[in-house]
């Protein structure tokens, strides 16, 4: 369990980091590939790869609704 949530972490920083990079190089918003590669890899689609329930369990909503505050 242990390590899937390190390989979850380690893929969300490496494909952040690496849509900042390529968003760069097509001088594009880097907003644009921050969303594609949310929904792609995300809760959205039958992927999965990345899971927010065993990452951050039971504070995803408070988190979200204190991101949207400020």
């Amino acid at each position: 369990m242990g390590e899937s949530i390190l390989a979850q972490i380690t893929l969300i920083l490496f494909l952040g980091i690496g849509s900042q990079w390529l968003a760069s190089r097509l001088r594009l918003p880097s907003i644009l590939l921050l969303l594609v590669v949310g929904f792609v890899v995300g809760p959205f689609t039958d992927h999965r790869w990345v899971d927010p329930d065993p990452l951050i369990g039971d504070l995803l909503m408070p988190l979200v609704s204190l991101s949207v505050g400020l």
